[in-house]
């Protein structure tokens, strides 16, 4: 008698695998025909350069290939180098009155595989902006290949010279892979697996600058202006585009803020460079083994904004805006704004750049960007001063250092103190370091002075403006120091004009 097919056990099961079997085939064949289906519709929206280093070169170079053989050790596809990717996305370019637009520019942004997941994040949503310049226009260079969703990091080191590789200061550049390959993150972001990564990263950043010069000349030929700035800096472009359509491009000009080593003017990296394309040609342009040629001045100096500028003058560009100027000019700072100084010679000038910034920094600056009317005038010093240093700004400020230091009234040498020509009462200045009431009281006396600091037994008074820092509660600087008061007088200062 045949027995129904629930009461047959050795059946049960066998329908059971088998109906199990059709559901995983079914399935498996749909989602991986919509996930095919996602692929395809993705695909459009991206496009990749070349990630070759010294590939697509200028017609001034085309043939011609490295003398030294490309060292790339990648641990898996995924971490080979690509260039900037350009989406599908909407961009826009801004422009200077006279017409100069970031399409004409390219920007030069300099990291290295220690710091880039620190600093490089929050310039993807600020300083890469596709409103405020494309993508196109955008070159990554670091010393280790990384990728961050469409921006590729080009290995600007990957084709150095064996010679240049057996170098001390090199060694890091060695290590980075075996860091990468034990699971090692450079972060320090407080969660497990954090670490500093290989110690002594900025020595690699003086193989960097010629390279990197080298590279966007050749790769973006018809660009005006080569802007180049740090992972710690920030630059204002609207003003920068102004200030840059002043000269012609097609002129060597090499621009930034003045600095000076071993004899050379140079333009410090940190506050950004700008180097016309007139400027590469009679450099670059001219001798395609300028890398090669200087590797021993690289490697008996210390700073790469120092051999490029020194490179630059051994071509006929000096640096400066009079073409050989050892003067310094404001708008390009070396510093952030929080520690730079504002004064009446600066105080009406436009602001191009600052440095040793934070990430909460350079959302601040993008923010004010942004909300700028450029069209009506550029962005300055005072208006920096009002958005970011008066509001913090206060009579009095205990466990705040200021900066000052244009006068210190110390004990041991008050008695000799010659106070300023509007200090009415010598008694007062030379009394300054007595307390803190006496050190505002010499401030206030003195007709232009605008802060003033007291630490211990002495006082510093200043006739420019500076922010600085203070302590906070539970910092462990205040067990280890006497506490520093600082005071300002704002409404002197509100009797700058422009």
């Amino acid at each position: 008698m045949r027995q129904s097919f629930h009461k047959d056990n050795r059946i049960v099961p066998l329908g059971i695998m088998l109906l199990t079997c059709i559901f995983f085939v079914y399935h498996f064949a749909w989602v991986r025909g919509s996930l095919d289906g996602l692929r395809m519709t993705a695909a459009p929206n991206t496009f990749v350069e070349s990630s070759h280093l010294d590939s697509d070169v200028t017609p001034n170079h085309a043939g011609e290939g490295l003398d030294e053989p490309v060292h790339n050790v990648n641990i898996s596809p995924d971490s080979s180098t690509k260039p900037p990717v350009t989406s599908s996305s909407p961009s826009h370019s801004l422009q200077s009155p006279n017409g100069l637009t970031t399409d004409d520019v390219v920007l030069m942004f300099k990291t290295g595989a220690t710091v880039l997941w620190k600093r490089v994040p929050i310039h993807m949503a600020t300083t890469f902006a596709s409103h405020r310049i494309n993508s196109n226009n955008i070159l990554l260079y670091s010393d280790y290949p990384e990728t961050i969703g469409k921006w590729g990091f080009i290995d600007v080191l990957s084709n150095s010279s064996e010679q240049v590789r057996k170098s001390a200061s090199f060694q890091l550049y060695l290590q980075q892979e075996d860091y990468e390959s034990r699971q090692n993150y450079a972060e320090l972001s407080n969660v497990p697996g954090d670490g500093n990564g290989p110690i002594g990263g900025w020595k690699l950043d003086k193989y960097k600058f010629l390279p990197m010069f080298q590279h966007a000349g050749r790769n973006k030929p018809n660009a005006k202006w080569y802007i180049f700035m740090e992972d710690d800096s920030y630059i204002f472009l609207p003003n920068l585009l102004r200030h840059l359509d002043k000269f012609n491009h097609k002129d060597p000009w090499y621009l930034g803020s003045l600095a000076w080593k071993h004899g050379d003017y140079f333009a410090h990296g940190g506050s950004g460079i700008a180097l016309s394309r007139g400027a590469w040609e009679k450099s670059f342009g001219k001798d395609s083994r300028i890398v090669q040629k200087f590797e021993k001045f690289t490697e008996e100096h210390g700073c790469g904004d120092h051999i490029l500028g020194h490179v630059l003058q051994e071509y006929g560009v000096p640096f400066g805006e009079t073409t050989g100027d050892d003067r310094f000019r404001y708008g390009f700072n070396s510093e952030p704004h929080w520690s730079t100084w504002y004064e009446r010679s600066n105080w009406c000038k436009p602001v191009y750049s600052w440095h040793h910034t934070h990430g909460k920094d350079v959302a601040r600056y993008y923010e004010i960007e942004q909300s700028w009317d450029f069209e009506k005038a550029p962005l300055r010093y005072r208006d920096i001063y009002e958005a970011l240093v008066a509001p913090y700004l206060r009579p009095r400020a205990e466990w705040w250092d200021n900066g000052s230091s244009q006068y210190e009234i110390e004990s041991g040498v008050a008695a000799g103190a010659e106070p300023p020509s509007s200090v009415k009462s010598t008694e007062t200045w030379r009394s300054a370091w007595m307390s803190v009431d006496a050190c505002e009281a010499a401030c206030i006396a003195w007709a232009d002075c605008v802060q003033w600091a007291s630490y211990d037994d002495r006082c510093k008074m200043d006739s420019r403006v500076s922010l600085g820092s203070g302590i906070p509660e539970g910092d462990y600087r205040r067990q280890t120091s006497l506490p520093w008061v600082s005071g300002w007088l704002p409404r002197r200062i509100e009797n700058w004009s422009c």
